[in-house]
């Protein structure tokens, strides 16, 4: 039996009246475990569960594998995701019809990066995705989980809401995935019910203001805010809102839905200034899932920006080795290729100024497709270009098999049954790549990066 606090069960009987019981019978159960498929690495892992309805990627699984022992995981096939949060693919799908042009797209508090992976699903190549992560500690899975999803136009940094306060009128969508309370990761995470408390409710939605406060500035007129928290009191949800009209003058979108999915909107407030305010909450009585709370605003198209942005000078490859470094990459006449940090990197042409405006104000962790770094006139290849669904076709690969797989991602020694030439490898778990190795007469060198190794035995 969960022990809940007795103020939240207060709060939860007055938010819900007579579906309260039905609620704290739903604690009970076992967390739902779901994933998202990659639409850009085609598999047929999971085509035959349960999809969830908000998310034509998404699938409820009817138990939970290990996922560190699948290769399909490890080289993108698939998120593990909560399926509630996966609604942002429905409400985003709405969003973007609406715009005509190439977008930019900032995630302001993206670790672990389940809605970074799922925004970039529905992003077109010449739509720009910036992922940030608050703190520095989790921005390196950030980066392994938008590596894994292999998409070439993302930018990842590491700042503080304020540092976008700059760049202004530079987003048309930002996502504020707010730090909260975590009321509905109860069933989930047992800690979270340990931290509850009013005053830790108090102390959320007033950060949860000053983040919107701090970014509200880079979001162009007309531009949406989607804003979530994955938690049930009004304080941080429906009070934060309103409190975005009326500070601000933000319009709340309306969002279409689904009335089968059994999914909450609380629209109708009377007592408020503005008698409209749709958003969406999912219950885990009601669907097959945790806690979510999410609504749409947009910034009002008469606000007048004037704003030049400084530029970082970029230094851009030497002419010598384009031949070599553009025969590792599909389509490479659409991208420049720069040098950062003594690596090589692929940048959409597209996004060739955003890149050189963002690194004059961000701290920018990594952008575009890390291809790897020149040793000798040849390229020595990332993992990343490893995962990138611009990686050449061309590239020499070998298909291996489960065990063999299992044994490159622990780097045990990996023997090979066929004969092969020496040279760099890619090598492919049903048609998906794992990883370099380079094959040598007598060995085979793993290159896969030792932090992404499983540790565990499988």
């Amino acid at each position: 039996m969960i022990k809940l606090p007795q103020k939240f069960e207060e709060k939860i009987r007055d938010l819900l009246g007579a579906d309260a019981e039905s609620f704290f019978l739903a604690l009970e159960n076992n967390p739902i475990t779901s994933i998202r498929k990659n639409p850009f690495k085609k598999s047929i892992a999971f085509d035959d569960e349960e999809k969830v309805a908000w998310c034509e990627d998404g699938r409820y699984l009817a138990q939970r594998p290990s996922f560190i022992a699948d290769p399909l995981f490890h080289a993108g096939a698939y998120y593990v995701q909560e399926s509630s949060s996966m609604f942002l693919h429905h409400v985003l799908k709405q969003i973007l019809s609406q715009e005509n042009r190439a977008v930019k797209v900032l995630d302001l508090c993206a670790a672990p990066g389940g809605k970074s992976t799922l925004i970039n699903s529905l992003l077109s190549e010449n739509d720009l995705l910036v992922s940030n992560e608050i703190i520095r500690s989790r921005v390196d899975v950030l980066d392994e989980n938008l590596m894994r999803w292999g998409q070439p136009n993302v930018f990842i940094s590491n700042n503080d809401p304020k540092d976008f306060t700059s760049l202004k009128a530079f987003f048309d969508i930002i996502l504020v995935d707010a730090p909260c309370s975590g009321e509905g990761m109860f069933r989930k995470d047992k800690k979270a019910i340990d931290e509850w408390s009013e005053s830790n409710v108090v102390l959320c939605a007033a950060r949860q203001q000053r983040i919107v406060d701090d970014i509200l500035p880079a979001l162009k007129p007309g531009g949406f805010l989607i804003y979530s928290t994955c938690t049930f009191n009004q304080l941080e949800n429906e009070e934060n809102v309103k409190w975005m009209m009326n500070e601000y003058g933000l319009l709340n979108v309306k969002i279409d839905i689904n009335s089968n999915h059994q999914i909450s909107e609380s629209s109708n407030q009377p007592s408020s200034p503005h008698p409209f305010i749709s958003s969406f909450r999912f219950y885990p009585h009601k669907v097959k899932g945790e806690g979510l709370f999410i609504s749409v605003l947009q910034k009002p198209t008469d606000i007048i920006v004037t704003q030049k942005y400084r530029e970082q000078k970029l230094t851009f490859v030497q002419r010598k080795n384009l031949d070599e470094i553009k025969s590792w990459i599909t389509n490479a006449d659409e991208f420049e290729f720069i040098e950062w940090n003594k690596n090589i990197h692929a940048i959409n042409k597209n996004h060739i100024k955003d890149l050189a405006v963002l690194a004059k104000y961000l701290h920018l962790k990594n952008a575009g497709v890390l291809m790897g770094e020149m040793m000798n006139d040849k390229l020595l290849p990332a993992h990343q270009l490893a995962m990138s669904n611009k990686l050449s076709k061309s590239v020499m690969s070998i298909e291996v098999t489960k065990e063999q797989a299992i044994k490159y991602l622990r780097k045990d020694t990996l023997i090979l049954t066929e004969k092969h030439e020496q040279g760099i490898y890619l090598l492919t778990y049903q048609g998906l790549g794992i990883g370099w190795v380079k094959v040598l007469q007598n060995r085979i060198n793993n290159y896969l990066p030792t932090h992404l190794r499983i540790l565990k035995e499988v």
